[in-house]
């Protein structure tokens, strides 16, 4: 495959996708408002968590806090502060301001401890079932964390300077009793210079231990500030309503488009004139309202027929026979496929309509919409349309023909025809399918009328499947609009899908179906 070939394959596959997606383009909508239906019914019913937040800054306990040979924060471990902070000690002074209503296993649980900037800074989360709860309980473990550092600090400093004070009432006491041995010694003795030597020694010491015990005493002991309340910070929600909304609106959305790939296959309706040209592989030459009582053709509809009609005279030929395939599934034949026959008479050419399957009241208000005046052959001249002619078997019905349709007398009119003459035989795609090969076979033409809504994409390709075979182009289609709630009504013949000819179908699925715009087509 060169590169060209691989553009156009890439190009069409693409093609397919957005043809899809814009078919079922409700189906991925409601897949996507399920999903979002889903993810708010999921917010209400599940429990939700509010999460408060309080920041504090840790105050480095030190006798040196501003010493230039190493910075306070380097004296806090981020292990141990966070250990002491989810402590068991800790939760229970907690549950303590908050009144028991929380036991500490709870609040264990419910706190999350993380540090920042060499364990200066502690963040304490806090998870709750309302914001309430969720703020107070944040606070209450900060506070208890303050608190047990810094009675911890005092108590340690209390330890520390009592055993400091004792130890300098017993040098004051060593040094009272050497004072006293210097004031009764010779001055010239040994003992008075040992008991000089031992004097400076213990007020060495003694200026040691007064020292350290004056840095204890100064030593500040609050544990560290609340840099945020949790008040002041914005709460968290789990599960978040944005992220929780767009994740189901988007999961929704993928199920939707999936869902589009899987239905379109079975949804068989030809909702648009573009389907239709699709699956028919032909321009549609007009798309147009079709009403019971307008025929012949009025207003914008006679104009699009108009158009329609020159087209089609480009591809037909004098002396033919056009077979109208009416897949517009009404109860009565489409005025769509009459007003065919009757906008060419119009213009001058010699027309011939046949209607084999129309009902015994359709043919009347044919009679009466076109002036009909009715021969014993069958045939009927239309007092309006002067070239236009309706012919109406007799034989129709009758068991022993070989069709129940286009019977001997439909063949022999069909035959008959001079040259000047352009056959109509319209037939309604619900019958029986032999009526219909018989038709593909003495027309030399085929246009299809069909209804939004209502032709299916199983009897197209079907009866262009069957036309191919037999080398019987179809030239286009007329689509009529269509309500999408309308009934089929009483509907009979074919039983779809029909099996076509092996033969032609595995190579059409081979090849693919080619999409022909409908730019061509007239839209009223």
């Amino acid at each position: 495959m060169d590169t060209d070939e691989q553009s156009g394959a890439a190009t069409l596959g693409f093609d397919h996708y957005v043809f899809v997606l814009r078919r079922q383009w409700r189906v991925v909508i409601a897949g996507a408002v399920l999903g979002a239906i889903a993810a708010a019914g999921y917010l209400v019913l599940a429990p939700q968590t509010v999460t408060a937040t309080t920041t504090i800054n840790l105050n480095v306990i030190t006798t040196e806090p501003f010493s230039a040979q190493r910075a306070a924060s380097g004296l806090l471990d981020d292990a141990t502060e966070t250990a002491i902070a989810r402590s068991h000690v800790v939760a229970s002074r907690a549950s303590d301001l908050l009144d028991g209503a929380v036991s500490a296993s709870e609040i264990r649980s419910a706190s999350t401890v993380t540090t920042s900037s060499g364990a200066a800074v502690v963040t304490v989360d806090y998870d709750a079932a309302t914001a309430a709860a969720a703020v107070k309980g944040a606070d209450a473990v900060a506070s208890a964390y303050l608190t047990f550092r810094s009675e911890q600090a005092q108590e340690r400093i209390s330890v520390m300077v009592t055993s400091l004070t004792e130890r300098i009432d017993a040098l004051n006491s060593t040094l009272g009793d050497v004072n006293s041995q210097l004031a009764s010694a010779d001055p010239n003795s040994v003992a008075f210079a040992q008991a000089t030597t031992q004097q400076q020694q213990i007020l060495t010491e003694l200026d040691g231990l007064l020292s350290q015990r004056n840095g204890l005493q100064s030593v500040d002991t609050t544990g560290g500030i609340v840099l945020s309340a949790a008040e002041d910070n914005e709460l968290g929600y789990a599960p978040g309503r944005t992220t929780t909304l767009l994740t189901g609106l988007a999961a929704g959305l993928v199920l939707g488009i999936i869902a589009a790939f899987v239905r379109n296959p079975f949804d068989r309706r030809l909702r648009s004139a573009a389907e239709t040209s699709r699956a028919l592989g032909t321009p549609v030459f007009a798309t147009l309202d079709a009403r019971r009582e307008d025929v012949p053709a009025r207003g914008a509809s006679a104009d699009a027929l108009r158009v329609t009609r020159e087209r089609l005279l480009v591809d037909v030929y004098l002396g033919t026979a056009v077979l109208v395939i009416d897949a517009t599934h009404e109860d009565e034949t489409s005025p769509t496929a009459v007003n065919l026959a009757v906008v060419t008479a119009q213009v001058g050419h010699d027309v011939q309509l046949i209607v084999p399957a129309g009902s015994g009241e359709f043919r009347e208000h044919l009679t009466t919409a076109l002036a009909l005046d009715k021969r014993e052959d069958g045939y009927a001249a239309s007092g309006t349309v002067p070239t236009l002619g309706v012919f109406t078997a007799t034989d129709a019905g009758d068991e022993r023909q070989g069709d129940l349709l286009l019977t001997e007398q439909t063949h022999a009119a069909i035959a008959g025809a001079d040259g000047e003459t352009l056959t109509f035989i319209v037939l309604p795609v619900t019958a029986h399918p032999a009526s219909i090969l018989a038709g593909l076979r003495v027309a030399q033409s085929v246009v299809v009328v069909a209804k939004e809504h209502r032709t299916t994409l199983t009897e197209i390709r079907w009866l262009k499947d069957e036309a191919e075979a037999i080398d019987t182009p179809v030239l286009g289609a007329v689509v009529e609009r269509g309500s999408r709630r309308a009934g089929r009504g009483g509907e009979s013949g074919i039983v779809w899908p029909l099996a076509g000819r092996s033969e032609r179908a595995s190579a059409r699925e081979a090849g693919g179906s080619g999409h022909v715009a409908d730019s061509d087509s007239v839209s009223v």
